[in-house]
């Protein structure tokens, strides 16, 4: 296809996300076939490690479309290459401040690509960082609402199965992230941060068990 010409034309390393954002919004499922995307992943990934502007860069777009390409049955150290880029990401994510950008992405997509989700849940959790207290907090006021709550509109959570989403109704109801977002130090200015978390997680809670 033309798309594909276009970027087989110019070097990986070269290709922008302009160029490259397009096909891999419709990789697998309209454009080319797995090899082709496995070609193109390393740039993919890097591109979306610096700049998420594409369709096609977003965390849990690259994650649905692995798993549509079958890549637990791909090599184990091309398996362990992605899944260490995911949590490398997440981990660097959310200890940046929550205006810089938002990292959940990379926890969406370790859930929708069968990465080690614990692993990534606990990280978040025993980072000291006022940031990755404020990535939680902000977390309340966007997909987490929706988890809890079981609205039909998880957004890309859909992809990651009934049984994650449960796990992660679970994890945010539970005692230990109440816990850090009580215990949460942060800049007097942005204290409404945590406190908006902490009326929705009381006000879902309640409503749970009203």
């Amino acid at each position: 296809m033309a798309i594909l010409k276009t970027l087989t034309s110019a070097p990986l390393r070269e290709l922008t996300g302009e160029q490259i954002g397009p096909y891999a919004g419709w990789a697998i499922t309209t454009v080319g076939d797995v090899a082709d995307y496995k070609h193109f992943l390393p740039r993919i990934l890097e591109l979306a490690v610096f700049d998420q502007r594409w369709h096609g860069l977003d965390p849990p777009i690259i994650a649905s479309k692995l798993s549509r390409g079958g890549w637990r049955t791909w090599p184990r150290d091309e398996r362990a290459a992605v899944q260490a880029l995911f949590a490398g990401a997440w981990r660097h994510g959310f200890e940046q401040h929550p205006d810089d950008g938002d990292p959940t992405g990379w926890l969406c997509g370790i859930a929708i690509a069968g990465g080690d989700l614990d692993a990534a849940l606990e990280a978040w959790l025993s980072s000291t960082s006022a940031n990755a207290a404020l990535h939680l907090a902000e977390f309340f006021g966007s997909d987490a609402e929706r988890l809890i709550k079981e609205k039909a509109n998880r957004n890309f959570w859909n992809d990651a199965g009934d049984d994650t989403i449960e796990k992660m109704r679970r994890w945010l109801l539970s005692e230990p992230v109440l816990d850090r977002l009580l215990s949460a130090s942060v800049r007097p200015e942005e204290q409404w941060r945590i406190d908006s978390a902490l009326l929705i997680l009381d006000a879902v809670t309640q409503e749970r068990h009203g």
